[in-house]
């Protein structure tokens, strides 16, 4: 798992109670202020500062009705939302019969004052009320304007690291994406991919033709035991059909290949670096309560930065490389499995 220590000295002004020491060791490679301000707001040290001052706020906590397939992920939220003390937490489950008007009723019923939504469809429906509550959003990709809240999509330098460690002969990744899902991840992955060497290829596509075309493009070109392709979330690429040839073309080439999924390190990429979904739930709440300490501070969309690591050490021992058991016992999850 890859974690954080919290400074005590940033978070003073919103803890009751001392932080518990974890042995941790703290981050060094951020991407920006706004992230470090992100790690630092680490809400399980902590209870809301105006719990003794007034009645506990009561937040909406919405999420989307969904299949079992992504079930997990926002009951893991939740469970993470609901773990910080100092809120009284109301969920409602979103479906099709929910309304901006039903919203709002209910919203004033439950006396809301504030709102976490997951998934990109609640958090339109509560932009869609046009009510000036203080709103936070998680589990989701899309980066509409103006909005406060995690996405799913890792942080970038966390993965040029892993790349680093886990392979470090790679020095050019292959990044295909379209701007509405992954263009602010490519402003951030620009800044620091010359800090470990990498010459990052950001390739825009506008839908699944131009991705499929542009994928194509790429496994032809890649330069053996050096070049990597970083599969990104974004549904702009038909993945379901296109990463099998991805794999087989990586394979016989020897190119690393990485993922935001997953199910693809189960499926044969090198690794993969995915969401703790409690965590994230946890830090949703931490901004959360710097909003209600400060209506006015400004929205900011952050990576993700709790994350797990899934390596395949069957494709990297294709790839000349070995890990030992040491290092494999702080992978999250070892393909196949490691006895």
């Amino acid at each position: 798992m890859i974690q954080n220590e919290v400074s005590t000295d940033i978070i003073a002004h919103t803890i009751t109670r001392p932080p518990e020491k974890t042995g941790i060791t703290p981050w060094s490679f951020l991407v920006c202020r706004p992230i470090l301000l992100l790690l630092y707001l680490w809400p399980g040290l902590a209870t809301a500062d105006h719990q003794d001052k007034q009645a506990i706020a009561h937040i909406a906590l919405l999420y989307p009705t969904v299949s079992k397939q992504y079930s997990g992920m926002f009951t893991q939220l939740i469970k993470g939302i609901k773990s910080v003390p100092g809120y009284h937490f109301i969920p409602r489950r979103i479906d099709a019969n929910t309304t901006p008007a039903r919203l709002l009723k209910w919203s004033k019923e439950k006396k809301i004052v504030a709102y976490i939504a997951l998934g990109q469809t609640t958090y339109r429906l509560v932009k869609a009320m046009d009510r000036e509550l203080p709103l936070i959003a998680g589990g989701m990709v899309a980066t509409p304007p103006g909005i406060s809240g995690i996405s799913l999509s890792g942080d970038p330098e966390i993965f040029f690291r892993q790349l680093q460690l886990l392979n470090p002969s790679s020095n050019r990744v292959f990044f295909i994406h379209s701007r509405e899902n992954n263009g602010w991840v490519v402003k951030r992955a620009r800044k620091i991919s010359a800090k470990y060497g990498i010459e990052f290829v950001a390739l825009q596509v506008e839908d699944i033709k131009q991705a499929t075309l542009q994928y194509k493009i790429v496994l032809k070109s890649l330069v053996a035991r050096t070049d990597a392709i970083w599969i990104p979330l974004d549904n702009v690429a038909p993945l379901h059909l296109l990463l099998p040839e991805i794999l087989k073309i990586s394979w016989n080439k020897h190119i690393t290949v990485f993922s935001n999924n997953l199910m693809h390190a189960r499926r044969g990429t090198l690794f993969a670096l995915y969401p703790d979904h409690y965590k994230q739930g946890r830090r949703l709440v931490a901004l959360l309560q710097r909003k209600l300490n400060n209506h006015a501070s400004p929205d900011a969309l952050y990576p993700s930065v709790d994350l797990k690591t899934a390596v395949n050490i069957r494709t990297a021992a294709h790839l000349n490389l070995r890990y030992n058991r040491t290092m494999i016992k702080k992978f999250d999850q070892v393909y196949p499995a490691y006895r």
